[in-house]
């Protein structure tokens, strides 16, 4: 189970949950809320259905809703953005889309969603197409597309991080061998025959240990992450 394994990883990291729903009603959150102890890392849910209740509730950007509409890239992450800031939760997934029967149209039919993700300071947004279903299925299919990407965002963030520990600890394990190194050639030096001037400065450059060492780098930028339009 997608809810499930996702949960795993909350609990491992000790971190908690909210989530921002419009077209699924609530639907997400029943799925967290149905794992027993979810008391312990699901803080709170948002059914922001209409657009008044997104700005009011989530903070979306009036100007990003009426430019770009409800089913968007940039509202799908002002969604999740609102529910991090507000509830205070390391993990936040928002879903915007249309589950149909009607409210379609050529750019954005029946069955289409955009779910967006903040794990601390990263983000990921992704569009789903889940054509040809009824609002029932197409309801569910966006849970479900919603964990994929949660669970994919929380891998990137913190197989980014764990990638970057690695790094340091290489590098560090690389500053102890040329000290080592640097240390046995200046013993071979004859002091007789040779003439040696200390002119070469030895730092360590200091390898970042976290996002935020990183300048709060996201998983993705605008220019990588989102799709055209």
């Amino acid at each position: 189970m997608l809810a499930a394994r996702l949960v795993r990883r909350l609990k491992k990291e000790g971190w908690s949950l909210s989530v921002a729903e419009s077209c699924t009603g609530g639907l997400l959150a029943s799925c967290f809320t149905d794992i027993s102890g979810a008391s312990s890392w699901f803080t709170q849910g948002w059914v922001t259905y209409s657009n008044e209740s997104k700005i009011t509730q989530l903070g979306v950007n009036p100007a990003k809703l009426e430019k770009r509409g409800a089913v968007s890239h940039e509202v799908a992450l002002g969604m999740a953005q609102g529910a991090q800031l507000s509830s205070g939760c390391g993990l936040t997934i928002s879903i915007t889309g249309v589950a149909g029967p009607t409210g379609g149209d050529v750019g954005k039919p029946v069955g289409t969603v955009y779910v967006g993700v903040c794990v601390g300071e990263s983000y990921l947004v992704r569009r789903g197409e889940f054509g040809g279903g009824d609002r029932a299925s197409n309801k569910h299919s966006f849970v479900i597309f919603a964990m994929q990407k949660a669970i994919q965002a929380w891998d990137a963030h913190f197989g980014r991080i764990e990638a970057v520990r690695v790094a340091a600890e290489a590098e560090a394990a690389a500053d102890e061998t040329i000290d080592l190194d640097l240390t046995q050639a200046l013993s071979s030096i004859n002091p007789d025959l040779d003439t040696w001037k200390d002119n070469t400065v030895w730092t360590t450059e200091k390898v970042a240990t976290t996002l935020d060492e990183q300048g709060k780098t996201a998983l993705g930028d605008d220019a990588e992450w989102v799709e055209e339009q």
